[in-house]
C-alpha cells in the first residue's frame, strides 16, 4: 500500500505511539512482534471518532498495552486507505479492528464509542488466548451479524456479561432486528452498573426503537420506556460527553418523530447547554471543536443557532486546516437564511477539502445553498461535481446510495417544468 504518512501521533508520555495511515507498516511491524494488531478506523467528520482521538486513547494508561499490541489509526478518508477497507469494510464510524497480524484475519471488532475502562477490556480480551473471545465475536467479526446475535443470546442465558450484553445489541442493530434489540436494551440496561455501559446499551436500543415499524403493537410503551431510560441516564456521574450528547440526539429525534415541537424545543435546550459546558472544560482547541457538530444540531434544535456561531468562528481560527468548521458555519449561515456568509464558508470549506467521501458531502450543501439563493445553474454544477467526484473514489469508499440520490436530483433538475 502506498503511504501518505507516516507517523506517530501520540508520544509515550501522552499515550502509546500510533502508526497513522500505513496499514502495511502496522501490519509488518505486528508480525515482525508477534502482537495483536489495533486499528481504529475513524474520519475526521465523525465526532465520536475525534472525540476518542482527543480524550479516551491519548490516554498514558495504554501505552502499557504496547507490549502486546501495535496501534494503528486509519482514516477513512483518505483514498490510500481504500485497499485496507477493500480488507475491512466500515460502514460505522468509528469501527475499532483487533486484528491477527499472522493470518490478517480479524479477532474482533467493536462499533462505536468506548470509554477507558471499555477500551482496557477490549484490548485485554483481544490479546488474550484463552477463550476471551467467544464464537459469537468471531461471527460478528466475519460480518456475520445474525449468526453473531443468536450465539450472544445462548451465551447471556448461560453467563450474562455486560461486554455480551452490549456485543448482542450491536448485533442485533446490525441485522435490523430492531424489536428485539428495543426490548433487549429495556430490560438489560438498568442491571448495567458502569454508566458508559448503561449508557451504551440505550443508545443502540433507543436508535432501534426509531426504527421499529408501526405494526408493532407496543411500540409506543416500549419507546417510552427506553426514553424514560435515557433521560434519566443523561443526568448519570462519569458519563463521557459525547455518549450523553448522543443520547439527546436520539431523544430529539423522538420527539421530531412524534411532532412534539415544545419537547424537541426544551430537549434542545438543555443539550446545547450540556455541551457549552462540556466544551468550556476541554483541554485544548482541537478536545474543544470534537463538540461542535453536536452542538450545531443542539442550536437548530432549540432555534439558537446564533448562538453556536462564535463557537464555530473560533474553531476554524484555532484549527485553519479543517474542512469542518466552515463547512458547520455555511450550515449554521444557511439555517439563518445568511446565504452570502453560508456561501463563503462552504466555499472555504471545499478548497480546505483534500479529497475523499466527505467532500461529495461538502458540495451537496454547497448546491443546497445555491438552490437557496436562486441559482440553479451553479446547484446543477456542484451536483454534477459531486456525483463525477463519487464516481471516481475507489469501490470501498464509494457511498452508491448517495450517489444514487444526487443522480436523481439531477434527473429532477432536467426534467420538465410543468406548464
Amino acid at each position: 500500500m502506498h503511504a501518505l504518512l507516516i507517523a506517530l501521533t501520540l508520544t509515550a508520555s501522552s499515550g502509546p505511539a500510533v502508526i497513522e495511515d500505513d496499514y502495511a507498516k502496522a501490519l509488518a511491524a505486528a508480525k515482525k512482534s508477534k502482537r495483536l494488531l489495533f486499528v481504529d478506523a475513524w474520519a475526521p467528520w465523525c465526532h465520536t471518532c475525534v472525540f476518542m482521538r482527543e480524550h479516551v486513547l491519548n490516554q498514558p494508561a495504554f501505552a502499557a498495552f504496547e507490549k502486546d499490541v501495535v496501534f494503528a489509526g486509519i482514516d477513512t478518508e483518505k483514498t490510500s486507505n481504500a485497499p485496507f477497507l477493500d480488507k475491512f469494510p466500515v460502514s460505522v464510524w468509528p469501527t475499532l479492528f483487533f486484528i491477527d497480524p499472522a493470518t490478517e484475519t480479524l479477532v474482533f471488532k467493536w462499533i462505536g464509542s468506548a470509554d477507558a475502562a471499555q477500551m482496557k477490556g477490549l484490548l485485554d480480551a483481544a490479546r488474550r488466548k484463552d477463550g476471551a473471545i467467544s464464537e459469537a465475536d468471531a461471527l460478528m467479526a466475519q460480518g456475520r451479524a445474525q449468526e453473531a446475535a443468536d450465539k450472544y443470546v445462548a451465551g447471556l442465558k448461560g453467563d450474562p456479561s455486560v461486554r455480551g450484553t452490549l456485543s448482542l445489541l450491536s448485533a442485533l442493530h446490525a441485522s435490523k432486528q430492531y424489536e428485539s434489540c428495543a426490548r433487549t436494551a429495556t430490560e438489560q440496561a438498568a442491571t448495567l452498573v458502569a454508566t458508559s455501559d448503561r449508557i451504551n446499551a440505550l443508545t443502540w436500543g433507543l436508535g432501534c426503537a426509531l426504527e421499529l415499524p408501526a405494526e408493532v403493537k407496543d411500540k409506543a410503551t416500549l419507546t417510552a420506556a427506553l426514553v424514560k431510560q435515557a433521560t434519566e441516564a443523561t443526568a448519570l456521574p462519569g458519563a463521557m460527553a459525547d455518549d450523553v450528547s448522543g443520547l439527546y440526539e436520539l431523544l430529539v429525534e423522538e420527539r421530531k418523530a412524534a411532532k412534539d415541537d415544545a419537547q424537541v424545543l426544551a430537549l434542545g435546550k438543555r443539550w446545547l447547554e450540556y455541551l457549552e459546558g462540556a466544551a468550556k472544560a476541554a483541554p485544548t482547541p482541537a478536545a474543544r471543536a470534537v463538540f461542535d457538530p453536536h452542538r450545531l444540531l443542539a442550536a437548530m434544535a432549540s432555534k439558537q443557532v446564533e448562538r453556536v456561531i462564535p463557537a464555530l468562528e473560533q474553531s476554524e481560527k484555532d484549527l485553519p486546516k479543517d474542512f469542518n468548521p466552515p463547512a458547520r458555519l455555511a450550515l449554521a449561515h444557511k439555517e439563518l437564511n445568511q446565504l452570502p456568509q453560508a456561501e463563503a464558508a462552504i466555499g472555504r470549506a471545499l478548497s480546505k477539502n483534500t479529497g475523499g467521501p466527505r467532500r461529495i458531502r461538502l458540495l451537496e450543501v454547497q448546491a443546497a445553498i445555491l438552490s437557496a439563493k436562486g441559482d440553479a445553474a451553479g446547484q446543477k454544477k456542484s451536483l454534477q461535481e459531486a456525483v463525477k467526484y463519487g464516481r471516481s473514489l475507489p469501490t470501498a469508499q464509494r457511498p452508491e446510495k448517495k450517489l444514487s440520490a444526487l443522480e436523481r436530483q439531477l434527473t429532477a433538475l432536467d426534467a420538465p417544468k410543468a406548464p
